[in-house]
């Protein structure tokens, strides 16, 4: 099937059709990074830096460009589009700088010991190589901060790897400009040919995971896109690694103390709802509070000012009213709703859907149903026996948050809870957010993606395309023969 952009605040195709990827092209392009490869991971660690600072510079000389079509097709707006941008350069620098200092990828040298066993043992040369050629999934709801040029991308480039590239079809035109702009500047930094590709459609996603030529997948999306391509991933005669962040209903635990403004708290959890028209993987999904009518009512009061905003595509605004009405009609939740939404384009008024604790373990399986768009769950809890019960229902989660006074006792409990749930846990902050920087952990337990060893944000996501490789008693001549990088610890 053809693509065509869709500006979402009209429901209006617009732009060129894209036809989809061949067979044949999929072929050409796979083989091209297969080549590329095995220049790109033999590059030094010093050198695939100085490629990647100049990539980050091609998308910041093309910004306006960039994200003018992105807003045409994503109705995200110039001002978060720009910063979205500036993320994406930063993530590309922060592998860069990490790359110059030797981070991750430098070998390191345990010298011989002669003694008996086990305290005896030969010297042995660790290194870390490059994994071979990546697919990358890219996002909707990040056209440039986790799509063509995004972290994935920019953590595999700076493993190594080179990278074949899957359009999203909620903005085919923002993907190709973006992956034009940064082939030609990665060729006249220097980069192999092949080191990127780009290709569009369904079937092409589904060839690429399953060739035998690809080496480990990355994705973020949706957990049943996310989890077929896990499936596919695994079910190869060689299965390989998959990177997926499927989604995520992030928990929220709120405890009495720390409601003494409940205007400003509820102003405050509309905000952080809402950023993006709650097309957040990190978004406030469920907010448990203690029984506070005040509360709930400063919610609905507040939220009944609150404009609707565009959905990324009409298939995203049609499961978020699905699962929306499904919890609705399944736990006889209160419904809270802002304004009403427009007939044309892509709108559905913001919503707050209230729940008591008791309701929700009646059918927890709720708990699990992500309204990815503008509605929150706010489930209300009596006493702590009922928050925790509550809370051993949740899957996993990429991030959990407490809003307290003080951490006592009480607390601490629920910090392990969320812990046990969460990849990341935040003390009187709200989850969206994503900082990108090396103590950063955007992952967590399936569902939230399909391994909570990894990270996707941060420097330390280049650890997911990178294999140790161990020599055991090379003479110091052939170091340089199986790695380009400076030996630490000789």
């Amino acid at each position: 099937m053809s693509i065509q952009s869709v500006n979402p605040r009209t429901g209006e195709s617009f732009g060129p059709i894209i036809a989809p990827t061949t067979s044949a092209q999929v072929d050409s392009m796979i083989a091209s990074a297969v080549t590329a490869f095995e220049r790109w991971s033999l590059t030094s660690a010093t050198s695939r830096a100085k490629v990647l600072f100049a990539l980050a510079d091609a998308l910041d000389a093309n910004t306006e460009k960039l994200v003018e079509i992105a807003d045409a097709e994503t109705a995200l707006g110039i001002p978060r589009l720009t910063g979205e941008v500036g993320r994406t350069t930063f993530q590309l620098r922060t592998f860069a700088q990490a790359l110059e200092k030797g981070e991750f990828v430098a070998p390191s040298i345990d010298s011989a010991v002669d003694a008996p066993l086990p305290q005896g043992h030969p010297k042995f040369l660790k290194t870390l190589r490059a994994i071979g050629p990546v697919a990358v999934f890219g996002a909707s709801n990040f056209p440039f901060a986790f799509s063509v040029l995004g972290g994935d991308t920019a953590s595999a480039l700076a493993a190594g790897c080179s990278v074949v590239i899957k359009a999203h079809p909620a903005h085919p035109q923002t993907s190709q400009l973006s992956f034009d702009i940064a082939k030609k500047a990665l060729i006249d930094a220097g980069a192999p040919e092949g080191i990127i590709s780009l290709g569009h459609g369904f079937d092409f996603g589904k060839s690429v995971i399953t060739d035998p030529r690809i080496s480990a997948g990355a994705f973020t999306g949706s957990k049943a896109g996310g989890r077929a391509l896990f499936d596919l991933a695994q079910d190869r005669e060689c299965p390989i690694p998959f990177y997926g962040e499927l989604g995520s209903v992030n928990p929220v635990v709120v405890t009495s103390t720390a409601l003494s403004d409940v205007n400003a708290f509820a102003g405050a959890y509309l905000d952080s709802l809402l950023m993006g028209n709650g097309q957040f993987c990190t978004n406030p999904s469920v907010l448990f509070v203690p029984d506070n009518a005040e509360f709930i009512n400063a919610v609905q009061e507040q939220l009944s000012h609150r404009e609707p905003s565009p959905f990324l595509s009409e298939a995203t605004k049609s499961l978020h009213d699905k699962n929306r009405a499904d919890v609705i009609s399944k736990t006889s939740a209160r419904l809270l709703q802002g304004k009403s939404a427009p007939t044309q384009g892509f709108f559905s008024s913001p919503a707050v859907l209230v729940v008591s604790a008791q309701s929700v373990l009646t059918h927890p399986e709720y708990l699990a149903t992500e309204c990815f768009g503008p509605t929150g769950l706010v489930v209300t809890y009596s006493h702590s026996d009922e928050l925790h019960a509550v809370l051993s229902k949740l899957e996993g989660a990429l991030v959990g948050c407490l809003f307290s006074q003080n951490i006592s006792t009480a607390e601490e409990l629920i910090l392990n809870a969320l812990a046990s749930k969460a990849g990341r846990v935040a003390f009187n902050a709200w989850p969206t957010g994503v900082a990108v920087t090396a103590g950063q952990n955007h992952g967590g337990p399936y569902p939230a993606s399909t391994s909570s060893l990894h990270t996707s944000v941060g420097t330390s996501a280049i650890t997911r395309f990178l294999r140790p490789v161990a020599f055991q008693g090379l003479p110091d001549e052939s170091y340089r023969a199986v790695t380009a990088d400076t030996v630490k610890g000789k």
